[in-house]
């Protein structure tokens, strides 16, 4: 990106009145398990005493009302404001609380960007210490509206063991870049499989590509999460996993991934841009 370009995007932003951070949890490819962990790292910051948000930026395949059961409609504030959805300690929006579940959105990107800014903007959010943006795969309209239009503190990026996502992966971390967004690091998901009778974990792929890529672009590694069949029942629960089960080895793991993504977010506030090299 020119300098003259991202001069611009940073005369756009605009702060959302109440939050103090905004962290966005992405990937470059779908199917990684990124709203799941998104929802899950919200449980455990609010588990820590923090007030959570989530914002579900994925429009097309929105996935935040299924994974915390608030798939039953938004009310308005007095002025207008949307309100968001208040379950298991923590506030959300997401256009699957609008839409059903069979419902396709037909939009264009003109009006996507409207729609975005909107679910932003004109919603009553609580004081919150952080939102977390459930962003959308790939480097699309809705992740450059959103990091022209606000005051990113980081990103979190999350890729599985396979190079197919973490070519991708590799792609998101520069997009953030380009905007100036430190990526505090990188989460290797589905790393392993839990078996449900010994509690084992068993490695599913080869593996070796995402610690390296981390390196390669100079962010943190945050771990790998194991894949734990018990968690799919508490999904379709519309309950975090993390709090059904804070023992099992996937909710240990996504803690331990919250704790450093918190230690770089202090860093990030005390040594801005530097935060990523720690």
């Amino acid at each position: 990106m020119s300098g003259c370009a991202s001069t611009l995007s940073f005369a756009l932003q605009q702060p959302v009145p109440g939050v103090a951070d905004i962290i966005c949890i992405a990937s470059g490819k779908g199917g990684v398990g990124k709203s799941t962990l998104t929802v899950n790292l919200a449980a455990a910051l609010s588990c820590q005493g923090k007030v959570v948000g989530v914002l579900d930026a994925d429009l097309y395949g929105p996935s935040v009302a299924l994974l915390l059961g608030t798939d039953d409609g938004v009310e308005t504030t007095p002025e207008g404001k949307a309100m968001p959805k208040q379950r298991h300690g923590i506030h959300s929006l997401s256009i699957g609380n609008l839409l059903a579940p069979e419902a396709g959105l037909v939009w264009k990107g003109p009006l996507i960007a409207q729609a975005m800014e909107q679910m932003v903007y004109d919603v009553a959010w609580p004081s919150l210490d952080i939102l977390l943006i459930d962003m959308p795969p790939g480097t699309g309209d809705i992740p450059i509206t959103l990091l022209e239009r606000l005051p990113v503190t980081g990103a979190v990026v999350v890729s599985t063991p396979q190079r197919l996502a973490a070519v991708d992966a590799e792609r998101a971390i520069a997009l953030f870049h380009e905007y100036d967004v430190p990526v505090f690091g990188v989460v290797e998901n589905m790393d392993g499989y839990v078996c449900p009778c010994c509690g084992k974990i068993n490695r599913l792929f080869a593996g070796g590509i995402v610690e390296p890529l981390a390196r390669k672009r100079h962010v943190a590694y945050f771990g790998s999460v194991p894949l734990d069949p018990a968690a799919s029942a508490a999904t379709d629960a519309g309950i975090p996993f993390l709090l059904r089960d804070p023992q099992s080895p996937s909710a240990k793991a996504i803690a331990e991934v919250a704790d450093k993504m918190m230690a770089s977010l202090r860093r990030e506030r005390a040594n801005p841009k530097i935060a990523e090299d720690a």
